[in-house]
């Protein structure tokens, strides 16, 4: 029954996404999904008890011409709306999600593309102490959603690219609430995608840049996030933190940077309560820390990933690692009140210590310098 569900969507997504104009700018985009919540702690195998069906609708801009598009080999930006089955709707129930996307070709005839994005997620069911008890997995029923999406172009007809996929879509709600293990659902993915071919026309690329191809920037920033560390559905914590970075050109597409780091986490006084039965003072609660980071540049839109070290932390049951996965966008709108505002921007980030995330962090940050 399934089977025939999954097959029925693929049809009628086809004839919806038909009556587009491909010579359009934007273009509907579906695919439908089959796979499994693949468990990454112990604790989740007794609850991945089938495989998962679903689907997703995506509204992408064709390909223009902005230096950035034209750097990274025109990639397709947009939005995907999502909906999938989690094999256990008594206790997993069912998931979907709304996110922003950026597709990017790889090779010379582009027939790979990869996607990454991140959006907002909703799991109609989530854990509780009296009706779910065992589904120890997600607390929330609002989640941050991110995705990563690989295709491979199988083969054109008149209007259409058919493409054969693996997406793995993870949700979390980066400790607001415990539990968080968060899932991690990988699917194939069966593509129908409108041709979305630039007009043969002739390019030029002049030496003027934008500055988001700066060669070198020097960024501060400051961010706030909250998480919940013991008893579950208990008090939430602040998270605070300031970061330094020094950014430095690759090419076009890429950066690699450098940065400090400074966190406080009242938090930590719950933890050394609870674990080591030790009081603490608002010294303990201190971090410091260094990262080393890559950057993908999409306009001004920077995707980012830190691997970073404590320096100085009095609280070692972490590690001596973490990671930050974050995406800054600049307000260029403010530019228009004045031009020094192009520095300024946004940023939204998760912080963990590997496979564990620890919280989300908001911000807002400034480019003291771009050369």
């Amino acid at each position: 029954m399934r089977i025939f569900f999954f097959i029925s969507f693929l049809f009628a997504t086809k004839v919806i996404s038909a009556q587009v104009d491909t010579l359009g700018k934007k273009h509907l985009i579906v695919s439908g999904l089959m796979g499994s919540i693949v468990p990454h702690r112990a604790e989740m195998t007794p609850l991945i008890r089938g495989y998962s069906f679903g689907g997703s609708m995506q509204w992408m801009k064709r390909p223009t011409m902005p230096k950035w598009r034209i750097y990274q080999r025109f990639p397709t930006t947009g939005f995907d709306l999502y909906f999938s089955t989690t094999g256990n709707p008594e206790q997993l129930g069912y998931q979907s999600a709304l996110s922003y996307m950026i597709y990017r070709p790889y090779g010379k005839h582009k027939k790979w593309w990869y996607g990454m994005g991140l959006g907002v997620g909703y799991n109609s069911k989530k854990w509780d102490l009296e009706t779910n008890h065992q589904a120890t997995v997600i607390s929330t029923k609002i989640n941050c959603a991110l995705t990563l999406h690989w295709q491979y172009r199988l083969f054109s007809s008149v209007r259409h690219n058919h493409l054969l996929g693996l997406r793995m879509t993870h949700l979390s709600n980066g400790a607001y609430q415990l539990p968080n293990l968060g899932t991690n659902q990988f699917q194939l993915s069966y593509t129908i995608q409108p041709k979305m071919e630039l007009p043969k026309r002739p390019m030029f690329i002049t030496d003027e840049l934008p500055y988001y191809f700066s060669s070198r920037i020097m960024s501060v920033q400051t961010a706030c996030g909250f998480k919940e560390t013991f008893q579950p559905m208990g008090r939430k914590y602040p998270v605070w933190n300031v970061q330094a970075n020094y950014a430095r050109l690759i090419n076009y597409q890429h950066r690699w940077s450098v940065g400090l780091d400074y966190l406080y986490q009242p938090a930590l006084e719950k933890l050394y309560e609870e674990n080591l039965g030790q009081s603490s003072s608002p010294k303990n609660w201190q971090q410091w820390g260094a990262t080393l980071g890559y950057q993908s540049i999409f306009g001004y839109t920077t995707f980012a990933i830190q691997q970073g070290v404590y320096l100085k932390t009095d609280w070692k049951s972490n590690g001596p690692f973490y990671q930050r996965l974050s995406i800054r966008r600049n307000c260029m709108k403010l530019a228009k009140i004045n031009s020094y505002f192009n520095r300024l921007y946004i940023t939204a980030a998760l912080y963990t210590h590997w496979a564990k995330a620890d919280h989300f962090e908001f911000g807002c940050g400034i480019d003291l310098f771009r050369r």
